[in-house]
């Protein structure tokens, strides 16, 4: 099974690429449904692709936003200059754009959306008549469903999510953003209003009523994240070809961490499928990223896991994201950070590095300003610092492993 990880920007694939990703999704232009904050210029993606290839990681390329006809002209441009530079596939949900790319005749894949909702077999073989090389099934299949689909068209790849945030509407089709604030969620620009905090009121009646006993309202409509770290062989056995990691808005830590557990979990499957077995310490690095509590979703109704969290929108945040490794001199034993966020002196610092499987733990006895060599009591964003490691046994560091803070 492929591991397919988000690429929000370009330090966000590489990485991707870095922590383990078979392949990464990034977005095009502005015509991807994460538009605002993730489109990538055609000079990043370049780079992209390079970096990805050079690392053996396979680049696919989001041109999947509900198009109207001013799109469709753009929208081709685009495709045309990215095919150029050596992405491996698109993903479509518009059948006009679609019908558009296949004329090109370029030799790229195509994916199709989740967005489209793909939902069973006939439908798989409509997709597959049109050019389809892979479908991102829709979110509200089981896993039994997406065996049965399958079996009867063994020939199509599929690619499920398993792990991120989930949109309370039907495979993400939402009009909420665009009705309450103008935004669509169809064209990139979701405001989230699903985790915003709703009350219910009878039309006849002068009272409101809260839909649970709580003075503060409540979040009818607020997605748990999808978590499936402890389900891959069911994944496999399912007959899935890719498993899609969500969260191109999210930051660099979040993809490093969820990446690597999962890169772990497949490789251990794949390694002796016969004796796997489930580490639950995947299930707690997991934990340590920022996520709201976790779900199966509608992967396992037999579970009757609750996908709904009511009582607060608020992330489970655990650990901060405070930097990146710039250099380790292990014969000086300095460490150089790129602050992202505070630590100070007294702080210990986790390292996730994607060349090793366990956490490095680094205590902060000083913090030296690399520039003008000044003591400093505490790093803050943009800050370049280096932490001596003098009587701390560490081992070599990757440059641009993940450095983290328990909160």
């Amino acid at each position: 099974m492929e591991l397919l990880a988000p690429a929000g920007n370009l330090e966000k694939l590489k990485t991707a690429v870095r922590f383990g990703a078979d392949a990464v999704y990034c977005g095009g232009g502005a015509f991807s449904l994460r538009a605002p904050d993730t489109a990538f210029s055609l000079e990043d993606l370049a780079e992209g692709v390079r970096f990805a290839h050079d690392h053996k990681c396979r680049v696919y390329l989001a041109l999947n936003i509900f198009a109207f006809d001013d799109d469709l002209e753009a929208m081709l441009q685009y495709y045309r200059e990215a095919a150029g530079l050596g992405i491996d596939a698109v993903i479509i949900s518009d059948p006009g754009f679609l019908m558009l790319v296949n004329e090109l005749e370029y030799d790229l894949k195509i994916h199709l959306s989740t967005q489209v909702n793909t939902m069973n077999s006939e439908g798989v073989k409509f997709w597959q008549k049109q050019g389809v090389d892979r479908i991102v099934l829709a979110r509200e299949l089981s896993l039994d469903q997406v065996r049965a689909i399958k079996e009867k068209v063994p020939e199509m790849e599929l690619e499920v999510f398993v792990h991120g945030a989930m949109c309370m509407a039907y495979s993400g089709r939402c009009l909420l953003s665009s009705f309450l604030s103008s935004r669509s969620a169809n064209r990139g620009e979701c405001n989230q209003p699903c985790r915003w905090e709703y009350s219910l009121k009878e039309k006849k009646r002068e009272d409101e009523f809260t839909i649970q006993e709580d003075a503060r309202g409540t979040y009818i409509l607020n997605s748990r994240d999808l978590c499936m770290i402890e389900h891959i062989p069911e994944l496999a056995a399912a007959g899935v070809d890719g498993l899609k990691i969500e969260g191109r808005m999210k930051t660099a830590y979040y993809v490093a961490a969820v990446t690597k557990v999962y890169r772990a979990a497949l490789d251990s499957f794949h390694a002796d499928r016969k004796n796997y077995c489930f580490t639950p310490g995947w299930l707690e690095e997991l934990k340590r990223v920022s996520h709201r509590p976790f779900t199966t979703g509608f992967y396992l109704p037999e579970r009757k896991d609750q996908t709904e969290r009511y009582e607060s929108s608020a992330y489970i945040r655990g650990y901060d994201f405070v930097g990146t490794v710039d250099e380790h001199n292990r014969e000086e034993q300095v460490l150089r950070i790129k602050a992202r966020n505070r630590f100070a002196v007294g702080d210990e610092l986790e390292i996730l590095d994607p060349a090793r499987e366990e956490v490095l733990i680094v205590k902060v006895r000083q913090i030296i300003s690399s520039g003008s060599g000044e003591q400093l009591d505490a790093a803050h964003n943009s800050y370049v610092v280096d932490i001596p490691l003098t009587g701390q046994d560490n081992p070599a560091i990757s440059k641009q492993s993940i450095v983290r803070r328990k909160s």
